[in-house]
């Protein structure tokens, strides 16, 4: 349960954060209980976590601000371990080191910039840049479909997240037309166009290349219509073939 203290002390820090929020930065207690807040951290630009969305908890002590809070982020992230407490200068695992006059606003800061360095502690991770980045790309989905505390108490980021998500679904989908069509099996007189496909090394070409002869042969033995090569092609040919371009 609060102290009187620390019930003024955070309600005039959320008062503050609504006013000048901090860059990348989102923070607000929940409602039923204001010694546990929700913060939700965008990923910088020029950082493995560009245009991520990093949902975790403070929880503050009864004696706050004379006691560090306890820091956890829930989002999968690749700097940190999911729902576990963080060791930080400004958490509850240094007691010591904490600054009174330190803020939610600080503390968030803080973790930020940790979180876009690379030095390690108790809670962190090791994973490359390309991890963090696909982790980056599918927080939001993740967010929106496994994470129930963040819909719950960032309603406004939920709405947001669901036109992001459905104009990225979009935009994938018409890449997809895009790049069927350029090797030619939307139309069935269009012949497959390997010529495209001359940026892939020669391991690759040859898978291709075998898909193409065993839809040719399947079409043969079969009698199989134009249009019925077609369909077949896209759960065979292209399957292949974007799992191949998703890796360039």
């Amino acid at each position: 349960m609060a102290s009187r203290q620390s019930q003024k002390r955070l309600t005039k820090e959320y008062k503050s954060i609504q006013a000048t929020p901090p860059p990348y930065i989102v923070a607000k207690p929940n409602d039923e209980n204001i010694l546990e807040w929700h913060y939700v951290i965008t990923g910088p630009s020029n950082t493995p976590y560009q245009d991520g969305q990093y949902h975790g908890i403070l929880r503050f002590p009864s004696e706050y601000p004379f006691k560090p809070p306890s820091i956890y982020m829930n989002t999968p992230n690749g700097r940190f371990q999911q729902n576990t407490r963080l060791c930080l200068s400004m958490s509850d695992f240094h007691p010591d080191t904490w600054n009174p006059a330190w803020s939610v606003a600080t503390i968030l800061t803080g973790l930020l910039s940790f979180m876009t360095g690379d030095e390690s502690t108790t809670g962190s991770i090791n994973t490359t840049d390309n991890v963090k980045r696909k982790l980056a790309k599918d927080s939001k989905k993740w967010n929106m479909t496994e994470n129930a505390r963040f819909k719950k108490h960032f309603p406004d980021l939920v709405k947001q997240n669901e036109e992001d998500l459905e104009k990225l679904r979009r935009e994938e989908e018409e890449e997809r037309l895009r790049n069927i069509e350029k090797v030619g099996v939307i139309d069935p007189e269009k012949p497959i166009d390997l010529t495209r496909l001359e940026l892939l090394d020669p391991e690759d070409r040859a898978r291709i290349l075998f898909e193409q002869e065993k839809l040719a042969s399947i079409a043969q033995n079969n009698g199989f219509s134009s249009m019925t090569l077609i369909g077949v092609a896209v759960a065979a040919f292209i399957a292949a073939y974007f799992t191949i371009m998703r890796r360039g």
